[in-house]
């Protein structure tokens, strides 16, 4: 797969991250919290929007390293397993497309 492919793959990725960002704060303000949140697929597809069922924890994990992404299992999505659990799966870009996904990172913040 070509670069450029790979780069433009992270960045539909981050865009749903930029989604469950704003999942996350809306979460933060429930009271009482939901143990479990509806966070929207992270993979590659534009057109996926099946939701993943995280905790607080869970999801604030993935979002330790801009270059992670929670994924629904057998969903599109170039780069390593890092992480397997029950109904999500975590992957982390490789080289370029991984400096693009830290580089688009709302939290702008790297590992």
């Amino acid at each position: 797969m070509e670069s450029g492919s790979e780069e433009k793959r992270a960045a539909n990725e981050a865009t749903f991250r930029d989604a469950n960002e704003r999942i996350r704060a809306a979460q933060r303000a429930l009271r009482p919290p939901l143990d479990r949140v509806p966070y929207i697929c992270e993979c590659d597809d534009v057109a996926c929007r099946d939701p993943i069922r995280l905790t607080a924890r869970e999801y604030e994990r993935v979002r330790g390293d801009g270059a992670t992404f929670a994924i629904v299992p057998g969903h599109s999505s170039q780069g390593e397993v890092v992480e397997e659990h029950d109904g999500f799966l975590v992957m982390r870009k490789q080289d370029g497309a991984g400096d693009v996904a830290r580089a688009l990172d709302p939290r702008g913040e790297d590992p």
